[in-house]
């Protein structure tokens, strides 16, 4: 008997005892605890663990210790991120951490001291038998005749759908248990040696797939010259026990088949079945499909919680927020934690952040997340903390903001974070999605070749709405070539319109008029911009990132036409000064519109207030840790002081640091160069060259040409004037953007 902290664990009966409740361990689970309690403060590597309790080679022992590991801190009540028990070394694997008394069980310590007494009197008791039976006159009972009466089963492999090779061990353990389960029932016969169906009297074959964050296992019961029976059992969390899983399974063997859940949705069985539909279409059809199934499952059982939760999510989406927030307003939660109560806290927050309300969103997040923690679902804890991260982001706090991703990361890994919704941050006007402007917990090679097979995947299945998802993903990959980021873009606008999704509508316009504004695109970013206002009613958060938009449109337009519209140039400022002035604005969109304004005050020929406007932008950028940002109203007044030919007070502003953006480190050559230091300039161009090499164009090689001419002396410094210099407005981003 083995005791820690709260616990005992008996290992000759696999049970760990707490304060409220004694349970039995799976064999793996309780082999791993022991595991770690007779080594405690001491790293256990996973090859070291796989080795111990996984002998056999196969591409799942990784999966199987994955997920033992998962089911052992569930049963200790354990917390991945603020561990009691076991703590994840990354890179080298676990530690248990908490200190471990051996203790003698009494009942083993009384079996010892008797073992000796009964082994003598097994052996004389072994002897009479021996001498007492009969060998040549016995028939042994006939089991043949008991066997070929039951009914013949097959049960065959398990599909795994869910494109997660990690989650094939428990199509594994479920084929398993229903073997076991049946098997009082029926004689179960290997599918690998049954040649026919007419073998056998029932075939049972199932496929696990993912829809809306649940586990679908859809399976089909087959019997001759009978058409099939088709039904599904939901899942919140694969490590729910399997016994009575299995035994729901097996009873409709001969009973009737209705779906099952290991969650409780409703006494109404009509109910319960709308619902199950429901979920179904969300993931293969969208909205609009799916938003009549929970309506009928409402009108059979009016008390249907589960239904109207997936009810409120989905009118919200479609641009209707009073009905939502009535739905919302009217749904009774319990007070006992459960999948539930959890999703309506997660649901509830994301559309509080939609409506800008962030501190009652943060709440509902947290309780969404205490939720999941004291329910040990991972990826109801994951998806809390990436609600955290995005209200943290638009609340300018960038520290909690990366905790919660690294929190998320943790428990899904990071090939989840690529499937996950798509990141909003739009180099300017949002910042991006971790603050400061690097995030290294996506490596935007890998999330490339992810999506890509995402896409595959979901094509595959026909689930339309995950697809659509990833399709906006892919379009946001900038090492994605800009033909297939656009195709990306214009199909997952194309499938949310199709799916009646409003609030996906949204994002994926903004996000397309922002991807056209970046190539000097600006009437076609206008027309995304009318079609994003013509959806609904916009929240404050989303008119003022449209009004931004727009401005910054009409701002290129203006300015990269040989003859810019003093109209259109008069509009883009008006709107820039009406964010700036704008109460309730936060300090990052302010700064945003004021660099943006400097650049038309320097077209305008207006220094002054160019260099206001930029200086008061560059702070606000530099307090709130925005490097990228700050780079930029840099490279804005150093152009300012070259148009004035200040060449030093150019310099200046660069403080002898190594430039962080292409266009100070080009302003500097010229200022050098106009101050006759030819090397000088021809030596910063150069590292430059090397420095930004990704972002190195035409014009960049042309100034370099020039240097070099002025310095072989074939050519005067003074013919080299600023009209070969690309505008602060030019590049719109050079940082590389990151995708959650």
């Amino acid at each position: 008997m083995y005791q820690f902290k709260q616990f005992q664990f008996d290992p000759h009966t696999e049970t760990l005892t707490g304060p409220e409740k004694t349970q039995t361990l799976r064999p793996k689970v309780a082999q791993l605890l022991m595991l770690f309690i007779t080594q405690p403060h001491k790293t256990i590597t996973r090859e070291q663990i796989l080795q111990a309790l996984w002998q056999q080679q196969g591409e799942f022992r990784d999966a199987a210790l994955t997920q033992s590991i998962q089911e052992l801190r569930k049963a200790l009540g354990d917390n991945a991120q603020q561990p009691e028990f076991i703590r994840t070394l990354p890179q080298k694997g676990y530690l248990w951490i908490v200190d471990v008394k051996q203790r003698q069980n009494e009942a083993h310590a009384l079996y010892k001291n008797m073992l000796w007494p009964l082994l003598l009197i097994s052996v004389i008791g072994i002897a009479i038998w021996a001498v007492s039976i009969k060998t040549d006159d016995d028939i042994p009972p006939d089991t043949t005749l008991q066997q070929t009466t039951k009914p013949r089963l097959t049960i065959k492999k398990i599909e795994n759908l869910t494109g997660q090779s990690q989650l094939d061990w428990w199509g594994f353990a479920i084929a398993h248990q229903l073997k076991h389960a049946a098997s009082g029932h029926y004689v179960v016969l290997d599918e690998a040696t049954t040649d026919t169906t007419s073998d056998v009297d029932v075939i049972l074959s199932a496929q696990l797939t993912q829809q809306q964050q649940r586990f679908v296992l859809n399976y089909q019961i087959q019997r001759p010259d009978q058409i099939p029976s088709h039904s599904q059992l939901v899942s919140e969390d694969l490590s729910a026990p399997l016994e009575p899983l299995a035994d729901k399974l097996i009873s409709q063997l001969i009973g009737e088949v209705t779906p099952l859940s290991t969650e409780h949705i409703s006494t109404n069985a009509q109910s319960r079945q709308n619902y199950f539909s429901g979920l179904r279409a969300l993931s293969y059809s969208g909205l609009v499909e799916a938003k009549p199934f929970f309506e009928a499952a409402l009108a059979h059982d009016p008390r249907n919680r589960a239904a109207q939760l997936e009810l409120a999510n989905i009118v919200w989406k479609m641009g209707r927020l009073q009905q939502a927030q009535r739905i919302f307003t009217t749904i009774s939660i319990d007070s006992k934690p459960s999948y539930l109560s959890a999703r309506y806290f997660l649901y509830f927050a994301r559309f509080l952040q939609y409506m800008g309300e962030y501190q009652r969103g943060e709440k509902a997040a947290q309780q969404a997340l205490e939720q999941a923690q004291t329910l040990s679902h991972q990826r109801l804890m994951a998806e809390a903390y990436q609600v955290q991260a995005d209200l943290a982001w638009l609340q300018l706090d960038w520290q909690a903001h990366q905790q919660a991703m690294h929190s998320a990361k943790l428990l899904v890994g990071v090939h989840a974070l690529n499937h996950s919704e798509s990141q909003r941050a739009f180099y300017i006007a949002n910042p991006p999605n971790v603050g400061v402007e690097h995030n290294n917990e996506v490596d935007l090679a890998d999330n490339l070749i992810t999506l890509r097979h995402a896409n595959q995947y979901y094509q595959q299945q026909g689930q339309q709405a995950q697809l659509m998802r990833s399709y906006f993903a892919l379009g946001q990959n900038y090492l994605a070539a800009l033909d297939e980021r656009n195709r990306a873009l214009v199909t997952s606008l194309t499938m949310a319109k199709t799916q009646g999704n409003i609030w996906a509508q949204q994002q994926i316009l903004s996000y397309l008029a922002f991807f056209h504004i970046q190539l000097h695109q600006p009437h076609q970013a206008i027309n995304y911009l009318e079609q994003l206002k013509a959806t609904s009613t916009l929240p404050p958060a989303l008119e003022t990132h449209y009004q931004f938009l727009l401005g910054m449109a009409k701002m290129d337009s203006a300015l990269r036409a040989e003859s810019p519209d003093q109209q259109i140039l008069d509009s883009a400022k008006q709107i820039f000064w009406r964010l700036i002035q704008a109460s309730g604005s936060d300090p990052v969109m302010q700064a945003n519109a004021r660099l943006l304004l400097g650049w038309l005050l320097i077209a305008e020929g207006e220094y002054v207030k160019a260099t206001e406007q930029s200086e008061l932008a560059t702070r606000v950028f530099q307090q709130y840790q925005l490097d990228d940002s700050a780079g930029y109203g840099q490279y804005t007044q150093m152009y300012i002081q070259l148009r004035q030919q200040h060449y030093e007070d150019a310099l200046s502003l660069l403080s002898n640091i190594q430039p962080a953006q292409k266009l100070s480190a080009i302003y500097a050559a010229y200022a050098h160069l106009k101050l006759g230091s030819i090397m000088q300039a021809l030596s910063t161009l150069e590292n430059a060259k090397k420095q930004f090499s990704q972002h190195w164009q035409r014009e960049d090689e042309t100034l370099l040409g020039q240097i070099k001419a002025a310095l072989e002396s074939t050519a005067d410094i003074n013919t080299v004037n600023m009209d070969i210099l690309p505008l602060p407005y030019s590049v719109y981003c050079q940082s590389e953007w990151v995708l959650e």
